[in-house]
């Protein structure tokens, strides 16, 4: 690459002449370090550091967490409900507790456990409940007593429900969001590569057109001297030094302006490649060693360019997901206009245990100075005396905790229950939109697909179209170069012998600096062009070697 600053017989021209020829431009930032970069070494940096990647990376995280969240419906629910009552109700009866008051502490401690199934829809259920009863009521059997039971339900949807539903449709559906979100970071990182490539080609354009305007300056220079040394031979009319003075200043101020220029590619690239604003790279001067054109990628056939590109681009790819993922939405709301009939059955298993009121029965407590009277008699007459029978409440209920317990799990009082549970909504006519609405949808991305492939045909058209011409424009600048360079020099000799103009020599030099800036834009236009086909083409990732490292 050409010097940026003036040669050295620059400055020995401006010092004979008090001309003030540029400097190197102290550029807001740019400490003296250099640092040498390749391309590749610019987009490894970009994909390390690069803050738009990063945020894209996390939104494929969030979409991970997103299935782990859907997936939680499977998860299987624990509920434990410990809990004491304690109350007076006031009642009529004596028969319902003693003096129209009756009192009941109860102790509750409920277990349950429901678990969604991720086959066929079905729901199963265990629960496990568990009551301590202490009254005053005096026709109460035990007192207190425990009564405990054991469910078991199972729900299996016989018709809506059955081949799919709301939770395993969501589970299928966040995969698929997933999915999307990976091609959502794939776009983003060919497209963060494609601005770190058009970057780093258009500080490479900088720098060398900063070379250029550096030449023009010093060709005004050394067109002033020798102007001067004309003049003051006599063989140079003093008039002419005017024009040379003021076309050495526009070209100074051309200068300025690209270096400025400079200094605004440099910063662009650097905000792609640098993680943040404090890291030290901010403050060096980026020299890009790759300063050679891009190789362009063998797609002249139009056909099949255009094919690779349909069978590679992430956007259709990504179509193709969202596609899959609306066919899951159609499943799912054309279940639901179906009936609902499931299949219900549960297991029942009770126990019961506790201590024999001991609480005095009303009734036969009424009776009791009958049987008195009734049982004196019987003694002087020699009867045996008459008692009321014994307790009825059964031995094997008599007992605490663990009795209770060694009923339930024996078996000894249970109860099987199975049926079926039908639910039918007139016209459904909430489940039928929403199928309707995913068929629009459907619809919708159909139009969405052939929009893209129609936008990807023309993106590789004018990208190959753009090589081309960049091709021919890069052919054309150079010959024009040689050309200027050539009518230049002869230019230069006549003016020299007399024979020409300050003036002709001056265009001369316009025209050979223009044809060099134009060689300078035609390859900055093909190695952006390359860059666009790459992208186009959806290869920008295999091309550069580039690995995706998905959260």
């Amino acid at each position: 690459m050409r010097k940026l600053a003036p040669l050295a017989l620059i400055l020995l021209c401006a010092l004979s002449l008090g001309a003030q020829i540029p400097m190197p431009t102290a550029r807001v930032g740019v400490g003296i370090t250099q640092k040498n970069l390749t391309l590749a070494e610019a987009i490894e940096m970009a994909l390390r550091n690069n803050f738009d990647i990063e945020i894209e990376r996390t939104n494929v995280a969030t979409a991970a967490a997103a299935i782990r969240g859907a997936q939680g419906a499977f998860d299987p629910n624990f509920r434990f409900l410990p809990g004491y009552t304690t109350g007076d109700t006031p009642v009529g009866s004596v028969l319902q507790g003693a003096n129209g008051r009756l009192s009941q502490n109860t102790l509750e401690q409920d277990f349950h456990y429901r678990q969604q199934l991720p086959w066929n829809g079905a729901l199963a259920s265990v629960d496990f409940t568990n009551g301590w009863l202490d009254s005053n009521n005096p026709f109460s059997s035990f007192n207190p007593y425990i009564n405990t039971q054991l469910v078991v339900a199972f729900t299996q949807p016989l018709l809506r429900n059955r081949a799919i539903d709301q939770f395993r449709a969501t589970v299928k559906i966040r995969r698929k969001q997933r999915d999307v979100s990976e091609k959502d970071f794939e776009l983003r990182v060919i497209d963060i590569l494609t601005q770190v490539q058009q970057a780093y080609w258009d500080l490479v354009a900088a720098r060398q057109d900063v070379a250029v305007q550096a030449d023009a300056v010093e060709l005004a220079a050394k067109q002033l001297a020798q102007n001067q040394r004309m003049i003051d031979s006599g063989t140079l009319a003093p008039i002419e030094l005017s024009a040379s003075e003021a076309e050495l200043e526009r070209r100074k101020d051309t200068y300025f302006s690209s270096v400025g220029a400079l200094t605004a590619a440099e910063n662009n690239l650097k905000m792609l490649l640098l993680p943040d604003r404090r890291h030290e790279m901010w403050g060096d001067e980026i020299i890009p060693t790759d300063i050679n054109s891009m190789d362009v990628p063998q797609s002249d056939d139009l056909r099949e360019a255009v094919a690779e590109a349909l069978k590679n681009r992430p956007e259709l790819k990504q179509i193709a997901l969202l596609k899959e993922s609306n066919q899951i939405d159609q499943r799912l709301n054309a279940d639901q206009t179906k009936p609902q009939i499931n299949l219900v059955a549960s297991y029942t298993s009770a126990g019961l245990s506790g201590t024999p009121n001991s609480l005095p029965n009303p009734i036969s407590a009424s009776e009791q100075p009958l049987i008195d009277r009734l049982n004196a008699l019987s003694a002087a007459a020699g009867l045996p005396p008459f008692t009321l029978g014994g307790s009825s409440v059964p031995a094997g209920l008599i007992g605490g905790y663990g009795n209770v317990l060694s009923s339930v799990f024996s078996g000894n009082y249970q109860t099987v229950q199975a049926g079926i549970a039908l639910d039918f909504t007139g016209r459904n006519r909430t489940a039928r939109a929403s199928y309707s609405t995913t068929l629009i949808a459907a619809k919708r991305l159909d139009y969405q697909q052939a929009r893209a492939e129609q936008l990807i045909e023309v993106q590789v058209r004018n990208a190959l179209q753009s090589i081309q011409t960049a091709r021919q424009r890069i052919t054309a600048a150079e010959a024009a170069e040689r050309a200027a360079k050539e009518k230049l020099d002869s230019e230069t000799r006549l003016f020299r012998t007399g024979e020409s103009t300050n003036f002709l020599v001056l265009t001369r030099q316009d025209e050979y600096l223009d044809a060099r800036r134009r060689a300078v834009v035609a390859h900055l236009d093909l190695n952006k062009s390359v860059a666009q086909l790459e992208q186009a083409l959806g290869a920008t990732l295999a091309r550069h070697n580039v690995a995706l490292q998905l959260p």
